[in-house]
């Protein structure tokens, strides 16, 4: 579905004061990001409790040289975990495709600053180490988001040039919003990370539920909330990914308020999604029972 639109009367968000991931990067590496990429890995790690400032500063370091060597064609920002996990950590890699991926390969093999990093003396007064004992053993996962396909808008004049050679179309082009009034993790206040598994029969409904939710959100709360839908590759099947870029953290109150409203029950949460055809049936029918889970992380500086 493709729908050409004009640009939102909302405002960009400038002259706050909040941290952002775009400080861990120069501005032209900060271009790529959950908007404009072709494909995110996102990495997280939890830090054991004795080594959190430890490993942060690692992560830092790490963070900083990356989007120097290779920052616009990758580029990562740097995320604490809040109301979840303490001292869990995550990373959002954003490349363009995966072959961009073998870059980072190369520096692991072939980069003796890069190679420092991880293997310089971190803990001289904590019994000697770097990485390897700042995290708990066995809890650093990855997986490969890339943006939903099928389901986007065509904003005229925007984007074309800086989306060549994406894997799949940037997940921007999913929302309304203008480009300039789109929220991501470059320049967002607080991520929440929302993660459901769509029933296999009903794969397809459940996308389309999603997108219209997401679409109603962005369109009620532009300037303030962006949300950007994923699906995950190489992992497991039809397991969804949103991406509710808020402007700040306090904004999460919105989706509540959002989810609990009149409007949202009748335009949202209330229509049949599944059709006589296969039995009826709503929103609730079209996801696994307790697998729609939310993790809100806040960019490090």
């Amino acid at each position: 579905m493709t729908v050409t639109v004009n640009q939102t009367e909302a405002t960009a968000p400038t002259g706050s004061t909040r941290v952002l991931a775009a400080g861990q990067a120069s501005p032209e590496a900060a271009e790529l990001n959950s908007g404009s990429c072709g494909l995110i890995l996102h990495r997280q790690g939890q830090l054991n409790y004795g080594f959190g400032r430890e490993g942060r500063a690692f992560s830092r370091d790490l963070v900083g040289y990356l989007n120097d060597k290779q920052g616009g064609t990758i580029t990562t920002f740097f995320y604490d975990e809040v109301f979840g996990v303490r001292d869990r950590v995550h990373w959002l890699v954003h490349l363009k495709a995966p072959n961009d991926y073998s870059r980072l390969l190369d520096m692991v093999d072939d980069d003796e600053e890069f190679r420092d990093i991880s293997l310089v003396d971190r803990l001289p007064e904590k019994g000697h180490g770097n990485w390897e004992r700042m995290f708990v053993e066995g809890s650093m996962t990855e997986r490969v988001l890339v943006p939903q396909h099928g389901l986007r808008y065509h904003h005229e004049g925007h984007g074309a040039e800086a989306e060549a050679g994406n894997y799949v179309p940037a997940a921007r082009n999913q929302s309304a919003q203008d480009f300039d009034v789109q929220l991501n993790s470059a320049n967002v206040g607080a991520i929440v990370f929302r993660s459901a598994d769509v029933a296999y029969r009903y794969r397809e409904e459940g996308r389309l539920f999603a997108f219209d939710w997401q679409e109603s959100v962005n369109t009620e709360f532009a300037g303030q909330v962006t949300s950007l839908l994923f699906e995950q590759n190489f992992g497991r099947q039809d397991r969804i990914h949103w991406l509710i870029h808020l402007r700040d953290l306090q904004d999460y109150r919105l989706l509540q308020e959002f989810d609990e409203s009149e409007h949202a029950r009748q335009t949202v949460f209330g229509k049949q999604r599944i059709h006589e055809s296969k039995g009826g049936g709503g929103w609730d029918d079209l996801f696994l029972p307790a697998t729609i889970n939310d993790i809100v992380m806040v960019p490090r500086q």
